[in-house]
């Protein structure tokens, strides 16, 4: 070990004296260290063979460059051993990195720094750095440059840390856009040596490269990119989604510059496919990103109904004509005879479910079908509860009568064989307790964020005014009568107008959040989101605003109804006539109300039977019964 040291010794001082980069120095000193570390835990002394077996051992763990230097520094050590000094051929190249540049490289990097005026040797030792791993690969002109060689540079570039990585590379893209600028090189490759992007960076082989299928689009642009981000930014959208949009569409531009492509649903796709594994979590976020940034291209406009997924073809679509034509014919007389959209959606979804089964069966036209047909699609239907089993199979025996209808099935009959498999019940009506009634109205909105008090204006109106979920989030501001105290709707469900008087309090809390919590947006809704693009909200806010206040209602099977139905107890409680009730309700007939009787609890004792007059026995046992 002693030898080994004074080895070490000789060759440090050596570096130093013979003014050797710190990186270099750093280097042979790291090793060294190591390698003198590696020695005392296995308790073997210095040769150069086990010196040449560990680096071995350590080169599948090891970056290539530091697995080379390691041999270097070995050789080094015998050199000193045997001839008392290092060789040529072990020396690195001590004249400083600009004096070994081509005439080329070295105006290019003069002209670098003239431009910024750089007053120090930062740009200088980075360019430098750069312009001779560059000639190294043969390159005689920046102009030569490619992404092969830059994405290799970025693999092969050795520094004592992470930070200096970083500041170097930092400067070097400030040469790269240099070039750019003056069209020595693209501007990709300015933005390609990043390490937030450049192990996202796809590069498809030739074969890869010419799948150009599908509708074209116009070029990708750094002009086309900012405008859209842009767009972005006036949409209100938050900086989260700018920088996520500006990352994924930055990684489209150097894709589309590194193969010179013309960009197509088919090579867009493809290549999102690749680059998916690489985004983590987020990538549903940068699919709706390039969908939207497509359509942008196509428009000019930024369109925020984005979602799902661009590939994915539609279900009716893979139908054949026999089965796909009927349905579809079905759903449009749907449409026109008024369905609401989420009711076309469940018709839609039970239907394809049958169409489906028929084409596994070999089935491809609905005259085919028989009761038998019926019957093993029933037993093979499977379902996470008998409602949801018999809400598809409503739907289906629908469709059924109306093929009959259009002469496609000839037995009147035959929607009968699809069996009805849970009978009608009569759930217990399911309200706020007191207690959460009591909580919800000693809430303090002075106390809220502007998103609670949205969720908190949500809860009043519907505790005080029994607004279904749906007519509370399609509120408009010309519904609010703020001289009378009231509010005005057509109910969604119903079509039925409704006028029902706006109490104090929750008049106070619906003008707190307008004035103090209600993001600025042309949406003529009352109630929106509060992220971008601040669009109406949607009923889910409601069950999650009632979930904020009184906590989760998930397992007491209660959803923003309960709101509605607490509203008409607490009527009946008051004494409210039936008659009233059903119209606060903004319902037809009166018989809806009656299973709110059952919650009166105290005026039900007044109406209740002794056991003798019911026919009940006093005596228990089961032969008593």
């Amino acid at each position: 070990m002693k030898q080994l040291e004074n080895s070490v010794n000789i060759v440090m001082k050596f570096l130093n004296d013979e003014d050797f980069s710190t990186s270099v120095i750093y280097a042979h000193r790291k090793f060294y260290e190591e390698l003198c570390a590696y020695l005392l835990q296995s308790g073997k002394s210095y040769s150069p063979d086990i010196a040449y077996q560990w680096i071995e051992e350590k080169r599948s763990a090891w970056p290539y460059y530091k697995y080379t230097n390691a041999r270097h520094c070995v050789n080094q050590l015998e050199d000193i051993r045997k001839n008392g000094y290092i060789s040529a051929n072990h020396l690195s190249c001590r004249k400083p990195a600009y004096g070994e540049l081509n005439e080329a490289f070295k105006a290019t990097l003069d002209e670098l720094i003239e431009t910024y005026h750089a007053s120090d040797d930062c740009y200088r030792l980075a360019g430098a750095r750069f312009f001779l791993y560059l000639q190294g690969k043969g390159l005689s002109d920046p102009s030569e440059l490619n992404y092969d060689v830059l994405l290799t540079f970025y693999e092969e570039d050795y520094h004592s840390s992470w930070k200096s990585k970083d500041v170097y590379e930092s400067l070097i893209r400030k040469l790269l856009r240099h070039l750019a600028d003056g069209g020595v090189c693209s501007p990709g490759m300015s933005l390609a040596l990043n390490k937030l992007l450049i192990h996202q960076i796809i590069k498809l082989s030739d074969k890869e490269s010419c799948i150009c299928d599908g509708k074209e689009y116009p070029s990708v642009t750094l002009s086309s990119i900012d405008s859209f981000l842009e767009g972005l930014a006036r949409a209100r959208y938050s900086k989260t989604i700018i920088k996520s949009s500006r990352h994924i569409l930055t990684l489209l531009y150097i894709f589309m510059d590194m193969h010179n492509a013309i960009l197509s649903d088919g090579l867009l796709w493809y290549w999102f496919g690749k680059l998916k594994p690489l985004l983590g979590t987020g990538w549903k976020q940068h699919r709706r990103s390039l969908s939207q940034f497509l359509l942008f291209l196509m428009t000019g406009s930024i369109i925020t109904a984005v979602t799902g997924d661009p590939q994915r073809k539609d279900s009716l679509s893979l139908l054949p004509p026999g089965l796909k034509e009927p349905l579809e014919d079905y759903l449009s007389l749907l449409k026109r005879e008024g369905w609401q959209p989420s009711t076309i959606t469940l018709q839609r979804s039970s239907n394809l479910r049958f169409c489906r089964y028929l084409l596994n069966t070999g089935i491809d036209s609905f005259s085919a079908i028989t009761p038998s047909v019926l019957k093993d699609f029933n037993l093979s239907d499977t379902h996470d509860t008998p409602e949801g089993k018999a809400a598809y199979n409503c739907r289906i025996r629908s469709f059924i009568i109306y093929l009959y209808e259009q002469g496609l099935v000839e037995n009147p009959y035959l929607y009968s064989a699809l069996t009805t498999v849970v009978s009608p019940r009569v759930p217990v009506v399911k309200t706020l307790s007191e207690e959460e009634v009591a909580m919800i109205w000693s809430v303090d909105p002075d106390a809220l964020s502007p998103k609670a008090l949205r969720d908190y204006a949500i809860i009043c109106i519907g505790l005080s005014m029994g607004f279904r979920a749906s007519d509370i989030t399609g509120l408009r501001f010309e519904n609010i009568d703020w001289k009378n105290r009231s509010i005005s709707i057509i109910q969604q469900k119903t079509g039925k107008a409704l006028t029902m008087p706006m109490p104090v309090k929750t008049g106070n809390v619906l003008f707190r959040y307008l004035r103090d919590g209600r993001p600025k947006s042309d949406e003529p809704y009352v109630f929106i989101c509060h992220e971008a693009p601040y669009g109406r909200a949607t009923r889910t806010i409601c069950r999650n605003a009632l979930t904020r206040f009184i906590g989760s209602t998930v397992k007491s099977g209660r959803g923003f109804h309960a709101v509605r139905k607490t509203f008409a107890s607490h009527l009946l409680k008051g004494n409210t006539t039936v008659e009233l009730i059903t119209d606060s309700l903004g319902h037809s007939t009166d018989t809806t109300v009656h299973k709110y009787l059952s919650l009166d609890e105290k005026r039900m004792r007044m109406c209740s039977l002794s056991l003798a007059d019911a026919g009940i026995s006093f005596n228990g046992g089961a032969f008593n019964a």
